[in-house]
């Protein structure tokens, strides 16, 4: 029993043993396959290199400046001299040809300032239509940031309008803006003679320059070139035979788009029914003759309920809305887009008792090239504006013209104004009475040449004639 245990005892050890050295065998041949065996046959095989000496480099020590003793000579200080190492540097080849992208370097920034100089920057540029801003900066020596920052002359705008205050023209200046008036009137020089320059030019201009002052501030809505200059003279004169008065305003003309009728135009676009900026009213009116509704109405009357349910709304606009009601109820207005008129500012009236005063309702005769058109006064406007007429009266001028196109951008309209010839009722305009009394009353200052070319106007909202029936043929007598 002892043989057979110690006998199994070594066949146990025996295999142990050989499983042992497999695993070690295995292990190196799997070392074979990595980087490791190279790195060890190198270092196996490289000669062994001789160390090189370390040289001293020896250093003498400054003497002193000065010393009450004498010198003693100093032992010299070794120090070791740095170590050099050979590297072994194997030349790089790469292993595929390639080549690098140009690389485009941004410009080096300029050296900043070291002071910032002192100096004066000018330039123009158009602010509003019609205005030149000519804009300045100053900048000056001050002090610190700290204490300019806090001085309010520092950093300031200053802002300083010029404009021309323009004088009124004459007979003879007014040929520059229509060279055919004195073709037009046979008596033009003898009552242009005579005129003087209505207090209407002067009160018209101070409403400007008041706007422009009040306006200065916000250069984007002062008042422009075009309006400014709106106005070429305002005369007033006196035919010499007749005694006839005649107010001329020499201006532009910008369209107006106002006015309701429902008698005579019982239905109007929904565009203008449900707008809340056209204007359904003129300053001359007269009372309802019909019991047609005017078709602006029901838009107001829904703008007044709308008002006065709105906190934030005005009382003001509350107020306008509850008139403008109360005024289509009860008038009938001029319609611009069918009515023949013109619009005069309201500066015109003041001076009740002024001969020359025109009033609503008087007749005027527009001048235009060499054509003269038949109209009324229909409407009061700014104060400040001249040269305004109805949509109607602007197309017969140019076709082209409509709210926004003016029918003539220059000053050469002339607006000839008969004061104290207005009808003695107020009423929907007469178009056969309004050709004939223009006529009568240009006569009256001399009448017009052949040149002149007088446009009739006609009423676009008269009821059309019935058609009458063809007549029949007679029948044959036998």
């Amino acid at each position: 029993m002892k043989h057979l245990f110690h006998r199994k005892s070594k066949i146990k050890i025996f295999t142990w043993f050989r499983m042992g050295l497999l695993g070690v065998l295995l292990i190196a041949a799997g070392a074979l396959y990595t980087p490791y065996p190279v790195e060890l046959v190198k270092a196996l095989t490289e000669k062994e290199k001789p160390a090189r000496k370390k040289k001293r480099k020896v250093v003498q020590p400054s003497a002193p400046v000065t010393s009450a003793q004498p010198a003693t000579p100093a032992k010299p200080v070794l120090l070791p001299e740095p170590e050099e190492e050979e590297l072994e540097i194997e030349p790089w080849s790469p292993q595929e040809a390639f080549t690098m992208p140009t690389i485009a370097l941004p410009p080096f920034p300029p050296a900043l300032p070291e002071s910032v100089e002192p100096g004066r920057y000018d330039h123009i540029s158009k602010m509003t239509p019609g205005l030149n801003v000519l804009s300045s900066v100053q900048f000056e020596e001050g002090s610190t940031a700290s204490l300019d920052r806090k001085a309010q002359s520092a950093y300031q705008v200053r802002v300083a309008l010029s404009l021309r205050l323009p004088k009124a023209a004459d007979g003879e200046s007014l040929k520059h803006a229509n060279p055919n008036l004195p073709d037009l009137f046979p008596r033009y020089n003898d009552f242009m003679g005579k005129a003087r320059v209505s207090q209407w030019y002067q009160a018209l201009y101070l409403h400007k320059q008041n706007r422009v002052r009040k306006e200065a501030a916000t250069l984007a809505r002062l008042l422009d070139r075009h309006n400014y200059y709106d106005t070429d003279t305002i005369l007033e004169m006196e035919a010499p035979e007749t005694g006839r008065k005649v107010l001329w305003v020499q201006a532009d003309m910008d369209v107006v788009s106002d006015g309701s009728d429902g008698d005579r135009l019982p239905d109007m676009p929904e565009k203008v029914k449900n707008s809340d900026f056209y204007q359904p009213m003129t300053s001359y009116r007269w009372r309802k003759l019909g019991n047609k509704p005017n078709p602006l109405l029901p838009h107001w009357e829904e703008r007044v309920k709308k008002l006065s349910k709105d906190k934030k709304a005005s009382a003001e606009d509350l107020q306008y809305a509850r008139n403008v009601v109360h005024d289509l109820k009860k008038y009938s207005f001029l319609l611009a887009e069918y009515d023949s008129f013109v619009v005069v500012p309201l500066t015109f009236n003041s001076g009740k008792n002024d001969a020359y005063r025109p009033q609503l309702g008087d007749y005027v005769a527009v001048v235009v090239g060499d054509r003269v058109f038949p109209a009324i006064v229909g409407d009061f406007g700014p104060r400040f504006k001249a040269g305004e007429a109805s949509l109607r009266l602007a197309r017969m001028i140019n076709p082209k013209a409509t709210p926004f196109a003016r029918p003539v951008s220059d000053l050469g309209v002339s607006y000839i104004f008969f004061p104290g010839s207005k009808e003695p009722e107020n009423g929907p305009i007469n178009y056969e009475r309004l050709n004939t009394r223009v006529q009568e009353l240009l006569q009256e200052m001399g009448g017009l040449s052949p040149a002149a070319q007088f446009q009739q106007v006609e009423d676009l909202l008269a009821p059309k004639p019935a058609p009458q029936p063809e007549p029949q043929p007679a029948a044959p007598q036998s």
